[in-house]
């Protein structure tokens, strides 16, 4: 009796557990809703679970109300799911960025960063995608630590890279390596950005010595996309049009006020007055209003991508058109057509191929820009008391001033120029499991360039005063000269040039992983790498132009004196071949090691010196992994440090050239002169850096909070730079030498937060910090110094690359106030052709006289640090992203102040002096500048320090009810703002100034970077 009613209990049991449970199904996708093949589903504290389909669906029976589901991914943040009564549910997963288990691209391999003991930075693809960059190395900036990049406004220009301190006199330019293949920073203009998934800068010399002489300066790892294996195709629409407003203008003194200045000027030079009736000229015409117009800036893009069980596919077309702010229209634009095919495909189950492909054709067009000649600088300097145009309708001209100085609208209509470029490059790779953990790679990387290019110099009139000349700055006039010197007339000019290049990289290399008795993790890479560098150029240019008009703008219609028709061309081919090898080591996880070597032979080198070894090592220890380690707060902690060597071969090959290029007439007779053109050097040898590197990463709170930081340093031997040689020579491309050394040192460090709130509410937020000192500590030559850039007619150098002082540092004369009186000035040390008014000039070495040898620093153009901050929030729909940019320390030279007799001056002229006690700050004005003023002093160097929000976007994602309906799987529609505010006391246009190493810093009316307001929409399907 008592098993019958046990038996009838336990039935009614399961008849009411089996009431409590059902099945459940649901799909499972990416952040752009993508279904996720594979994904693990475990009802947790059980066996029972399921995985998701080819279409991303799963089913799981016999589940009850509140268990909990946990679906997992490789690379995707895991999630758990609590069940309720719904028997239908659709999981988002988001990919896991801060995991150790995530894998970065190094040389020739990649590797966990668990497992890393160098120093790396990673931009992932949302972070650039967010940012929507012209140019790949803009989402650089502030989001890599160690990496200062100084942008430029000018449509599609290249900015200035430096990773981790000024490194080189010849060139600062990163190595770029896109998808395995090395390139140049130069070739990121014609690369998509939205075909990024990821950047990788490698910044110390354990990871960048297996590039040996190419890494010296760093290197930029770029991986693009590609498809997924057992995935349909997928599409996506990426579309946004923007407007460019230049944010601020520069004060410069209206139509009244430069009346009654020159009035003054000429008054106080002894003179009669320029102008006799000032009074009706009221504010006149503001010439930056006239050159900086609203531009348009848009960009479409296109992807598909998917994949078979063997083949993956990854297609994408991609159209950007920006004009710009100055000029605009068909004088200044950048337009560029992407279309990229990368295929992954597996021949057999050993055998893996893959093409990687990328077209880009560009299309430019220029005007100066940041030079005497520039539009900005004539806009700046030119007569406010003059009309855009006359009552003809023509450009209107100034009866005053007759220097260089033009109407700006003039040099904006009679620049000429375009640029074509047609650029292919790409990789053709073969894979072998040889082995298990044995894989071989082929590797062929190839680049080609085709570039033509052309100016137009038309014959044009500015007015009284100016000969009839060429507009275009790059293309020199073409004058007849009489008897008495005078001359008597000028032509319309032509240049025509075709350029190509042609790179290729062949590699072969194997990676081998094993381990030995468990424990001991080694991964190995054995290779060699074969390179070649060809470039070839023609030049023809002409002069007398049909109806000098661009139309007819061609060399072989040019209608001018044969004889002065000429033609030129040059060509060049470097050569490379390389050894490699790198050992990874890593015990339990815990105690890490890499060692890597790179023997190089180039070209570039002289024969004596041909090859070179660069080796590095590094030491890691993960110190959370020690049974010992016990903390509720850290939860991960690593030590690393590092030493290496790498290398730079910027130089020109080390070949003898003669030059036929000069002509000579001899009795009606054109014969070709010879000139020594190049000079080899044949015990010239590689600059050799030596890198230290001590860091640590560590995360916090459940990895919620991670901070990594190093600490670098680097000296470079032998440093490559080109002497002067005597004139008795001619002039040849004077040979590299090794001459110098250099030393920079700092900090650099990234802290992130991220958090998910609830399902509904996630930040994510990073932080990056990078300090660098940079000096110069030998120089060979006599002088101990090499001058650098300049500016200004006379030309005045103010650059120095000087031992014991920082590169490319601001070079000239200390001022001390303004003399009041005469018994100042004969206070003072003998300053010649001072009067009260004048700038008193600091006696600097004590001698008691003022002059050249009391010339000294007055600034740096490079920052003392720099900061970023990202932070991304996402509220059930919508999202924000605002990233902030600041650079601190850096100092400008405005040298966009002409100051000649008859230019436009700036507000700061208003408060000069006019007696004693009117100022201490500005000098008088005159005719007649005795004192020399305007001579390179720290009166022009401003503090460019700058706080900038580079990108505010807003974005919501339509709910998944509207677009299901319609077949799209994700549809997003986002404002954003781009370089929104500016937070600087600089008065200049922008205080971020891109023109190289000893160039940088020198404003002589730079592009300015605009403000860009866009809208935009994402469409998947």
């Amino acid at each position: 009796m008592k098993s019958i009613v046990l038996s009838i209990f336990l039935s009614l049991v399961g008849i009411v557990v089996s009431a409590q449970t059902f099945e459940i199904k649901g799909t499972v996708a990416d952040a752009d809703g993508m279904p996720l093949p594979g994904v693990s589903i475990v009802v947790k504290n059980t066996t029972k679970g399921a995985s998701t389909d080819f279409e991303g669906n799963f089913t799981i029976t016999k589940v009850n109300k509140g268990e909990i589901l946990i679906f997992s991914y490789l690379g995707y943040v895991t999630k758990e799911v609590t069940i309720t009564n719904a028997n239908t549910l659709n999981v988002q997963l988001n990919e896991d960025t801060q995991s150790l288990d995530e894998v970065v691209v190094i040389g020739y391999g990649t590797q966990k960063v668990s497992k890393i003991s160098g120093s790396v930075s990673t931009v992932n693809q949302k972070n650039v995608e967010l940012l929507k960059p012209v140019r790949a190395e803009e989402a650089l900036q502030g989001q890599a630590a160690g990496v200062n990049v100084i942008s430029n406004g000018s449509p599609g220009s290249k900015p200035t890279v430096l990773i981790r301190g000024i490194p080189s006199y010849t060139g600062t330019d990163p190595l770029v390596v896109i998808d395995g293949v090395s390139q140049t920073l130069d070739d990121l203009n014609s690369l998509n950005p939205s075909d990024i998934q990821s950047i990788n800068v490698l910044k110390d010399a354990a990871l960048s010595a297996i590039y040996g002489v190419k890494g010296g300066n760093g290197v930029i790892v770029v991986k693009t996309k590609s498809g997924k294996r057992n995935s349909k195709a997928s599409f996506s629409f990426d579309s946004s049009y923007g407007v460019q407003k230049v944010a601020n203008i520069i004060d410069v003194l209206n139509a009244s006020e430069y009346a009654a200045i020159l009035n003054e000027a000429s008054s106080n030079a002894g003179e009669g007055l320029i102008f006799n009736d000032i009074s009706n000229f009221g504010s006149g015409t503001n010439w930056q209003k006239e050159v900086l117009v609203d531009a348009p800036i848009s960009v479409n893009n296109f992807t598909a991508s998917g994949g078979s069980e063997s083949t993956s596919y990854y297609l994408s077309a991609g159209y950007l058109q920006q004009e710009g702010v100055v000029g605009g229209g068909d004088k200044s634009f950048f337009n560029r057509a992407n279309f990229t095919a990368n295929f992954n495909t597996s021949i057999t189950d050993k055998v893996t191929f893959i093409v990687n492909t990328n077209y880009a054709n560009i299309k430019n067009s220029n005007l100066s820009e940041n030079n005497i000649t520039s539009v900005l600088s004539n806009a700046l300097n030119f007569d406010p008391t003059v009309s855009p145009y006359d009552a003809n309708g023509n450009f209107g001209t100034s009866s005053t001033i007759t220097q260089e100085i033009r109407n700006p609208l003039a040099l904006i209509d009679n620049t000429y120029n375009e640029g074509k470029t047609n650029k292919l490059t790409g990789k053709l790779e073969l894979q072998y499991d040889l082995l298990d953990n044995l894989k071989i790679t082929s590797r062929y990387g190839y680049t080609y360039v085709d570039v033509y290019g052309k100016n137009f110099s038309p014959l044009v009139f500015y007015g009284i005063g100016h000969n009839a000349t060429n507009a275009n700055p790059d293309l020199s006039p073409i004058v007849t000269v009489d008897g008495d010197g005078n001359e008597t007339s000028t032509h319309s000019r032509v240049s025509e040039s075709k350029t190509n290049y042609f790179n290729f990289t062949y590699e072969l290399y194997g990676n081998f992983n094993f381990k030995i008795k468990e424990d001991h993790n080694f991964e190995t890479v054995l290779g060699i790498s074969i390179a070649k560098s060809t470039g070839d150029n023609i030049t023809a240019n002409a002069v007398d132009i049909p109806f000098n008009s661009w139309d007819y703008a061609d060399v072989s219609s040019a209608t001018g004196d044969p004889k002065s028709q000429t033609s030129s061309s040059w060509q060049y081919k470097n050569r490379n071949i390389s050894y490699f090898s790198r050992i990874n080591y890593d015990y339990k996880g815990k105690y890490l090691a890499s060692f890597t070597g790179r023997a190089d032979g180039s070209t570039s080198f002289g024969k004596n010196n041909k090859f070179a070894f660069f080796p590095s090592a590094s030491l890691g220890w993960v110190v959370s992994n020690e049974d010992f380690f016990k903390s509720n707060t850290i939860s991960y902690l690593k030590l690393r440090g590092s030493y290496g060597s790498v290398g730079n071969d910027n130089i020109s090959p080390q070949f003898s050239t003669i030059s036929t290029f000069p002509k000579y007439t001899f009795d009606g007779t054109i014969v070709s002169g010879s000139t020594l053109y190049s000079i080899p050097n044949n015990n010239v040898s590689w600059e050799n850096q030596v890198q230290y590197n001590a860091g640590f990463d560590i995360k916090l709170f459940d990895s919620k909070v991670s901070l990594t930081a190093d600490y670098f340093q680097k000296t470079v031997d032998d440093l490559l730079f080109n002497p002067t040689l005597s004139l008795y020579l001619g002039t040849p491309a004077y040979p590299a030498s090794n001459i110098g050394k250099t030393k920079s040192y700092g900090i650099d460090a990234t802290l992130g937060f991220n958090n998910t709130f609830s399902d509904d509410f996630n930040v994510n937020t990073t932080f990056s910090f990078t300090t660098s000192t940079n000096k110069v500590e030998k120089i060979n030559n006599g002088d101990k110094f090499i001058w650098g850039a300049g500016y200004g007619i006379p030309y005045t150098t103010l650059t120095r690359f000087e031992e014991g002082f920082s590169p490319g540092y601001f070079y000239g004369y200390k001022t001390d106030g303004i003399f009041q009186n005469q018994s100042e000035i004969d206070a003072h040390a003998t300053q010649d052709g001072a009067q009260p008014g004048d700038i008193r000039y600091a006696d600097i070495n004590n001698d008691g006289v003022i002059d050249a040898n009391d010339r000294t620093k007055i600034g740096d153009p490079f920052p003392s640090f720099t900061l970023g901050w990202n932070l991304s929030l996402d509220y059930h729909n919508f999202d924000f992203n605002v990233f902030t940019y600041a650079s601190v320390g850096g100092d400008i030279y405005r040298a966009y102040e002409r100051n000649l007799n008859y230019t436009n001056r700036f507000s700061s002229t208003l408060d000069r002096w006019t007696g004693p006690g009117t100022s201490n700050s500005e000098p008088r004005v005159t005719f007649v500048d005795t004192n020399n003023n305007l001579r390179a002093s720290d009166r022009y160097v401003e503090d460019g320090s700058f706080v900038k929000i580079k990108n505010v976007q807003i974005g919501y994602t339509l709910p998944s009810s509207f677009y299901k309906v319609t077949g799209f799987t994700k549809i997003r529609i986002y404002t954003q703002v781009k370089n929104a505010f500016t937070f600087t006391k600089y008065s200049g246009y922008d205080p971020e100034i891109s023109s190289g190493v000893l160039d940088t810093g020198i404003d002589r009316g730079t592009y300015p970077q605009p403000r860009i307001f866009s809208l935009g929409v994402n469409v998947k399907f």
